[in-house]
């Protein structure tokens, strides 16, 4: 039986399906939801006495019941062996009206063959369907002393684009889109018939699970296939060109970082424009410096009042604090459930009024979360202000060209860092990224006793430790390329 996910899979990359399949994994969600959204949305609507459908149900089982009941929850059609799983039908005069429940805060037109995918199938199970909603959830709600679910949801009866409403849901319920080739090659196909071939959508949102898989070869970190932002880069490996050094300088974009790669194949791995560089360390160098790393959890329905669906709650912070004097000392927060004013006062206890912040990407995390915090806890806002105002980005050097070692091979993680400067590896840790910490955390915050919780407290305690510390570490090895 083949499920509305695989077909998904399949648009996307025929290879991607086939490999999916032979690859049984867990799934953990980036978002956070501990209420069940289709339950929600049932009492939004006030539904009472309704079909639920259950795991495992024959598709005959709600054909059978069709007209026994007014609404229809979780309802499981199948046609030619793909299975669907409508959230809610409702049974009217002349026909049903289908919503579709949404996590997304706007229901995107680049996901309008999904919706084609389920209207085919009810078609084809003789489900008249006369309506299409999609039941999403309000960005712009903030969580008051309890949920409210009339401001929590939102009805739209178009998808969007950009914001704004594009293609017109109704508009697919007549169509003639047919699925029924897709399903003949999937069922017939094999991984032999997709050999892999390199396309953007590869490393669409991040490189693909099976990158690696189906493109084994080992690259020398020089490779000109770590050259970043190029269009042009495939153009350069046909002609030959292996390696950043040899790069046309007419088929690059030109950027900093692009220079800053081929110069530092062309001086035997490492670049680095010594004055620029200087300058900007020069700035705080002598300053008490604080390295710091926050870890937090995405909740997509906010539990605690102030929240925003989609917003943050910050539970973890370690910093490394070097003084004028040049030592190094450490402290750390963790903390469950709703910690963000303990966060804050423990935070603003940690930090001297004097240091700088260091952090990695610091606009797009910590500074980000500070000031979602702000708005939540407005008494502290000056006091957030004033932590704000004192942020120093470790990523700058790094995005603006100034710094490059091919060791790095196009990645400008932390991590891809710390193997430059140092020989310490995240592999080495129970916890090796971000969302690993924020699985374990959630052991922690639910009490899962079927796992040591001392055990979990101490590898989130060692993964965010380790976060701070390599800033140090960049940060000591930036000074030594100037001193050089």
């Amino acid at each position: 039986m083949l499920h509305i996910g695989d077909v998904k899979r399949y648009k996307r990359c025929q290879r991607l399906y086939y490999l999916n399949q032979d690859q049984a994994t867990v799934y953990q969600p980036y978002l956070r939801h501990d209420e069940e959204l289709t339950k929600l949305v049932v009492d939004y609507f006030g539904i009472d006495g309704y079909y639920l459908g259950q795991r495992g149900d024959a598709p005959e089982r709600v054909i059978s019941e069709l007209y026994d009941y007014e609404w229809f929850v979780k309802a499981r059609f199948a046609y030619d062996d793909l299975r669907i799983k409508i959230p809610l039908l409702h049974r009217v005069d002349d026909g049903f009206e289908l919503y579709f429940v949404m996590y997304a805060p706007y229901p995107k037109d680049e996901d309008v063959e999904f919706y084609r995918d389920n209207l085919w199938v009810l078609r084809k199970n003789g489900i008249k369907i006369i309506k299409v909603h999609i039941v999403h959830l309000n960005g712009e709600y903030v969580r008051g002393p309890e949920l409210d679910l009339t401001k929590l949801f939102v009805i739209s009866d178009h998808l969007y684009h950009q914001g704004r409403p594009s293609i017109k849901l109704d508009s697919l319920i007549d169509d003639d889109y047919d699925l029924s080739d897709i399903l003949l090659k999937m069922k017939r196909g094999s991984i032999a018939q997709h050999p892999p071939v390199k396309k953007r959508r590869c490393k669409l949102r991040g490189l693909c699970d099976f990158y690696d898989r189906c493109f084994p070869q080992e690259l020398p970190d020089n490779s000109i296939e770590f050259l970043v932002s190029s269009s042009k880069k495939d153009q350069m490996i046909k002609e030959g060109i292996k390696y950043l050094k040899d790069a046309r300088i007419d088929l690059i974009e030109g950027t900093r970082v692009q220079y800053a790669q081929i110069l530092a194949d062309r001086c035997g791995g490492s670049y680095h424009d010594d004055l620029a560089l200087a300058e900007w360390l020069r700035n705080f160098k002598d300053k008490t410096l604080v390295f710091i790393d926050f870890e937090w959890e995405t909740y997509m329905i906010p539990p605690y009042q102030g929240l925003k669906p989609y917003e943050h709650v910050p539970f973890q912070y370690s910093l490394h604090m070097l003084k004028k004097d040049g030592t190094l000392s450490h402290r750390e927060f963790i903390q469950t459930g709703d910690c963000r004013q303990d966060f804050i006062r423990s935070l603003l206890k940690d930090v001297p009024r004097d240091a700088y912040l260091v952090a990695y990407n610091a606009k797009g995390a910590e500074m980000l979360r500070l000031k979602e915090l702000k708005r939540q806890f407005a008494p502290y806002g000056p006091l957030i202000d004033d932590l704000l105002s004192r942020f120093i980005d470790m990523a700058y050097p790094f995005q603006e060209g100034l710094v490059y070692d091919t060791k790095m091979r196009g990645n400008f993680s932390v991590k891809s860092l710390l193997r430059v400067v140092s020989d310490m590896d995240y592999r080495d840790l129970a916890i090796a990224n971000g969302m690993d910490a924020v699985y374990k955390w959630r052991l922690l915050d639910q009490e899962d006793k079927h796992f040591d919780l001392d055990d979990v407290k101490k590898d989130l305690s060692e993964y965010c430790s380790m976060d701070s510390y390599s800033l140090y570490l960049i940060y000591r090895w930036l000074l030594d390329l100037i001193a050089t």
